[in-house]
């Protein structure tokens, strides 16, 4: 149906009932035109039939709008210079994204309900067609000097080289959540992506190897719907169902402000930067609503400039020209109207800004001569990057840490995660990280809120996130009660990025946990042994008091462990120590739990009872860290050769770049304690030199809880167990024996300093 003006209005205006046609009553210009309180359109296109959301393009010379008819879709250019306007293409598809190229005013872009993107010559209708997409492309990016054009839906991003049009690469998709925009920030060469949820991702150089993340604001809860850069890159702006709008630094990677838009503004259903025409507001900010309203606000001060609404159709799509400062306004009732950018501003001072016009020249020879001043630039900047990276690699050098460790007693608060994330050589790996994920929360964890009282929600949900990726990676982590107290600590110093934190506490699991979740009580050599042994050569006395409050390993090394000491330490205490353990080699562990309990000795020496230990080692102690440190470094360096320590608990292996490795750790049962027992035999054995007894006696520690109970490795025949149980009580009565035997030597030695004192 044919939608008509009265013929009494004579405002220029195009009606499309013909296949080609001439503004009517004539010709228009936009440059003597002033402002005015009241909006008035230079330039009226009427349509046929219903118009199409996001269908329209303006650049230069032309205008593309795209109309309906039953059965097809027209896209009609309207030639502001020539003021004429001819029908380009017909398609039977709908069309769902339209633009214009800010560097070449003949090529649009047309993207069909076919998954294909058309690039179309609108001066001769020469068409290359680009095909990848699996879902219909909802925008078409392309930067005024970017080498590159972006194409997007919800899940995926495409960049195909300008001007061949070649698909040149695809993006990864780390994030579970829909892309919402999609972009090429020319100026400093990066990619950026933008989702529903508020993340921005950053490529710099446009390497897919190299990602920057920024996370939204703690707290806004959002759905965005539409983003927009700034025109010279330094700004990001993103906003949804909300009065409010999201303002990203691109220069500095983070938030930098919430704002709240004018009461007109109720969501933001569109938003873009307009080209500068005037300098007193170099930064404008056009926003739509879902409500067909259009709020031009200026960007420096966030105050409301002017606001353009329509009495009886709402605004469907917007449009503006980069260079001929225009802007085209489609409506619900398939008009068109063109006003002019200065008319959206208020009165300008003399000497305003005329909308720049890129010589067609220029243009070619950019993009003609194989861009040879531009690779030499190119060359220039990778190699100031590989020279800033390697100046990087010097920083992060782990001697050079290790030494400002030893003299400073620790490494800088403000560098410390950055220092964590280089020494433990974490690799990065986003794509394994979204893939765990997208698995969700783990059923394990899905009640954690019930038996875990945090006040802080973002840190409660980083827990959360982080265990689920654990369990979904390793399913028998899921087992292990003390998990979330074990990560807790970690989660909290990288609780800002979730893929650190995970790497983290992987890296801390697969070499300084492996010990205790490894081997099974009953298996034979134990940390817990190791602990037990240190504290006695270095203190049997006191260990000869624990005894005889039968007291034993699992009381005072097993909470250590499982809390990663977070239980007896200060939280600044604790980033110290873990400098010196992450710095140190996964066999400084039993040390530093060793020298915790011999600085412990004079308030374990008071103690009257059991029950007394243990609550002594489920609280904060008043143990200097530093006193700690520095005995777990002398009894490492002693003991080190004595026990095979780097042996017995490993060498450490960061995680592999690209994957994660197999998560081979799990109790052993007790029918793999024959090996291990052949192993004790070897003359090189956990024990005290000075010990005579051959059996290794082992007991099961109170907190291991999330290891299976001894009944689930039962043997396949009760006489075996039978044979297992003697073997414990044997060897509990035969360590009675050696306390005992140590009791009786300390007395004696006693009796021998008193009768020297006396004569």
């Amino acid at each position: 149906m044919l939608c008509r003006v009265p013929r009494s209005s004579m405002r220029p205006r195009v009606e499309l009932e013909a296949v080609a046609g001439e503004v009517w009553p004539g010709g228009y210009d936009l440059t003597p035109h002033k402002t005015s309180k009241k909006l008035v359109s230079v330039l009226d296109v009427i349509g046929t039939g219903h118009s199409q959301v996001s269908a329209l393009s303006c650049h230069g010379s032309y205008l593309a709008t795209v109309t309906h008819e039953p059965g097809t879709n027209l896209v009609f250019i309207v030639s502001v210079s020539n003021n004429k306007f001819y029908l380009l293409k017909r398609m039977v598809e709908q069309c769902t994204a339209l633009l214009f190229h800010p560097h070449q005013e003949t090529q649009l872009f047309l993207a069909s309900a076919s998954c294909k993107v058309y690039s179309i010559n609108v001066e001769d209708g020469s068409v290359v067609v680009m095909q990848g997409h699996s879902l219909p492309v909802v925008g078409v990016e392309a930067g005024l000097r970017s080498p590159v054009v972006l194409t997007f839906n919800p899940q995926e991003v495409l960049l195909w080289s300008w001007p061949s049009m070649a698909l040149t690469n695809r993006l990864r998709q780390q994030e579970p959540l829909p892309v919402v925009w999609a972009g090429h920030v020319w100026q400093r060469d990066e990619l950026v992506v933008a989702y529903s949820c508020g993340s921005v991702l950053l490529w710099p150089g446009r390497r897919a190897t190299t990602e920057v993340h920024i996370e939204p604001p703690e707290g806004l809860v959002l759905e965005f719907r539409a983003f927009a850069a700034s025109r010279g890159g330094e700004w990001l702006v993103g906003g949804g169902q909300s009065h409010l709008f999201v303002t990203y630094c691109l220069t500095s990677r983070c938030v930098a402000q919430v704002v709240q838009l004018p009461s007109s503004c109720t969501d933001v259903f569109r938003c873009f930067f307009l080209p500068a025409v005037c300098p007193n507001y170099p930064q404008v900010l056009a926003v739509l609503t879902s409500r067909g309203v259009l709020n031009i606000i200026d960007f420096t001060n966030t105050t409301k400039l002017k606001t353009l609404r329509a009495q009886r159709h709402l605004i469907d799509s917007v449009s503006v020209s980069e260079c001929s400062g225009f802007l085209g306004v489609t409506y619900d009732n398939s008009t068109t109207k063109v006003y002019p950018l200065r008319a959206l501003l208020p009165a300008a001072a003399p000497g305003e800004v005329q909308p720049a016009v890129l010589a067609k020249e220029e243009v070619a020879f950019q993009i003609v001569e194989e861009r040879k001043k531009e690779q030499q630039q190119q060359e220039k900047e990778e190699d100031r990057k590989k020279a800033v990276v390697k100046d990087v690699q010097e920083l992060l050098d782990k001697n050079k840490w290790c030494r400002i460790l030893l003299e400073f007693g620790s490494f800088p608060e403000k560098y410390r995660r950055v220092i964590w994330a280089s020494v433990l050589e974490l690799p990065r790996n986003y794509s394994v990280f979204s893939a765990l994920l997208d698995k969700g929360t783990h059923p394990a964890y899905q009640e954690l809120g019930e038996t875990l009282q945090l006040s802080d929600g973002g840190l409660f949900k980083a827990l959360q996130r982080t265990l689920s990726c654990l369990a979904h990676w390793a399913p028998f982590l899921a087992k292990v009660c003390y998990l979330p107290e074990l990560v807790f600590p970690f989660v909290k110093v990288y609780r800002t990025n979730p893929l650190l934190a995970f790497e983290v506490t992987a890296t801390v699991i697969l070499n300084w946990c492996r010990l205790w979740f490894e081997f099974w009580p009953s298996a034979g050599v134990t940390v817990l042994n190791l602990v037990e042994q240190l504290v006695c050569e270095a203190d049997p006395s006191l260990l000869a008091h624990l005894m005889r409050l039968r007291v034993t390993a699992e009381c005072y090394a097993w909470p250590l462990f499982t809390s990663a000491f977070s239980r007896v330490v200060s939280s600044s205490d604790w980033l110290v120590l873990w400098d010196h353990l992450l710095s140190s080699p996964p066999s400084l562990l039993p040390c530093v739990a060793a020298a915790f309990t011999l600085a412990s000795r004079h308030s374990l020496l008071s103690c009257t009872d059991a029950q007394e230990v243990e609550l002594y080692y489920q609280q904060e102690s008043w143990v200097s860290v530093k006193k700690v440190v520095d005995q777990a470094h002398d009894l490492h360096r002693q003991k080190k050769k004595v026990y095979s320590l780097n042996k017995v608990c490993g060498d450490f292996t960061p995680l592999p770049s690209g994957g994660l490795p197999l998560f081979n750790i799990a109790p052993r049962p007790a029918s793999a304690s024959a090996s291990t027992q052949e192993e004790n035999r070897r003359p090189q054995t956990l024990r005290s030199p000075t010990t005579t007894t051959t059996t290794t006696t082992t007991t099961t520690p109170r907190h291991a809880s999330p290891h299976p109970s001894p009944t689930s490795f039962k043997p396949k025949n009760s006489h075996q167990s039978e044979q297992e149980e003697m073997v414990y009580v044997i060897g509990r009565q035969e360590l009675q024996q050696q306390e005992e035997q140590c009791l009786d030597s300390i007395m004696k030695l006693r009796q021998r300093h008193l009768a020297a004192g006396l004569t």
